[in-house]
């Protein structure tokens, strides 16, 4: 397929583009293996990358290996403009590819986990060709199944240690936004929120309509497209979702622990829910957040449970929830739990936006929460052996000299002493607190994104 333009815009992926164009741009043969969520863009970034290049690029299906085979000799005979190619088999579809490396370029193979869910045989042909054949074709496994693909890295794998290039595809930040949005930035905040940062939920935004409209017509309607989206998501990598389903429900409304977990979806030993813990883990679905100043986060006794997928911790949260309210089109029910705690649900992701701004702003070596008994800190963060704090504050309400004050305590029930105190928020401060030497001041400004207002 010769790609020669984009239908859509392509948005950021600046290193995941050159990453690419230098692996194509490579004389001798390279493998990339490129895996990733459901709707993140990988194949997008694919065909931006081989726009102008000669290759096959050929995605699978659940459909027989004959099938497949008979779709995949029709692909290389208009891409090679030789007629009546009919592979026997994938050993001999593969070679003839393999061996036609001056004519083509790349051999992309997309959706790889319906390939060889049909055609157990393939990782082993591949193995095969790529220890014992001479080419230099630039050959890219790509797959939507997170599960397989990192079975596909593992070491009983029979491609394991052959790929020259891996890459996890991650969602876009929240900088990249203003490329798929024009919104102030206090509703870029809000979209982001609920869509996270996956391309093609934020092509479906209409900037015209405010953010309540937008989820009504996405999300409220039987024939909204992202009605039931995470139940197809976890149906395409999971056989028994329920319990899954259950859990995440559980972490959405905030019961963080594992115990609390179990407990709330009816389990009354936690170490059972630990084996769906770590599938949705790999999944990328949740994550596990310690105290920072834990010494040995992986065996710390003090985690708690995130959705890390901002849409699924959305939907989780109002969606899922109200299934039977939307569906029997009782949409005041809705609307009223999200205007009465869609202002609190965005206040945590904007904990977590700010973090990255701190990080990349003060060049922090590390930064996270803090949490014990008896206090919680949104902002905790080190750099070169001193520690700072802070609090950030989602509300149209100045940040005033009483929140200082209450920083200021818990910074003396630390073990350590506290170098600074940060400061966020999106409706400006008391002007007392410019006076403060050791606070720094960050504002989330309508019209500018984070400015530092005071150092």
């Amino acid at each position: 397929t010769i790609i020669r333009g984009d239908i859509m815009p392509f948005y950021d992926r600046k290193k995941e583009t050159r990453l690419f164009n230098d692996f194509f741009n490579a004389e001798d043969f390279k493998l990339f293996i490129l895996y990733g969520r459901r709707r993140v863009g990988k194949t997008f970034l694919l065909k931006h990358c081989i726009q102008n290049r000669k290759g096959i690029f050929f995605s699978g299906r659940q459909i027989s290996s004959e099938l497949l085979l008979d779709f995949f000799s029709q692909e290389v005979s208009a891409i090679m403009n030789i007629t009546g190619i009919h592979f026997k088999h994938w050993e001999e579809a593969f070679d003839f590819v393999f061996s036609n490396s001056d004519r083509i370029n790349y051999l992309i193979l997309d959706e790889f986990q319906y390939m060889v869910e049909a055609a157990p045989e393939i990782p082993s042909v591949l193995q095969t060709l790529i220890d014992h054949k001479e080419t230099n074709l630039k050959f890219v496994l790509c797959g939507s199944s997170i599960s397989f693909m990192h079975g596909l890295l593992s070491y009983n794998n029979p491609l394991y240690g052959r790929k020259n290039n891996y890459l996890k595809l991650q969602p876009v930040k929240f900088p990249a936004l203003r490329e798929f949005l024009s919104v102030d930035f206090h509703s870029l905040l809000e979209f982001y929120s609920v869509f996270g940062g996956i391309p093609l939920y934020l092509e479906m935004i209409d900037p015209g309509k405010t953010l309540f409209e937008n989820i009504q017509s996405l999300f409220l309607t039987v024939a909204s497209p992202l009605k039931e989206e995470p139940l197809f998501l976890l149906s395409q990598e999971l056989r028994e979702p329920r319990v899954y389903l259950s859990i995440l429900e559980a972490i959405s409304f905030g019961y963080n622990r594992s115990g609390e977990i179990a407990s709330k979806i009816g389990y009354t030993d936690s170490r059972k829910i630990q084996p769906y813990l770590d599938t949705l883990k790999t999944l990328d679905l949740i994550k596990k957040e310690v105290p920072i100043t834990e010494k040995n986060p992986q065996r710390s006794r003090k985690g708690i449970y995130k959705i890390k997928d901002q849409l699924f911790a959305f939907w989780f949260r109002f969606i899922y929830p109200n299934l039977h309210f939307i569906d029997n089109e009782q949409l005041p029910k809705v609307m009223g739990d999200l205007e009465k705690n869609i202002n609190q649900f965005s206040s945590f992701v904007f904990e977590e936006v700010s973090h990255d701004f701190l990080l990349k702003a003060f060049q922090l070596d590390k930064i996270g929460h803090y949490w014990n008994k008896d206090i919680e800190i949104d902002i905790m963060a080190q750099k070169d052996d001193k520690w700072v704090i802070g609090e950030c504050k989602w509300r149209n309400k100045k940040i005033g000299y009483n929140e200082y004050s209450q920083l200021v305590q818990k910074g003396l029930q630390l073990p350590f002493p506290i170098e600074k105190h940060i400061l966020i928020s999106k409706s400006g401060f008391d002007k007392r607190l410019y006076d403060i030497e050791s606070v720094i001041l960050v504002e989330f400004s309508k019209e500018k994104d984070f400015v530092i207002v005071k150092e």
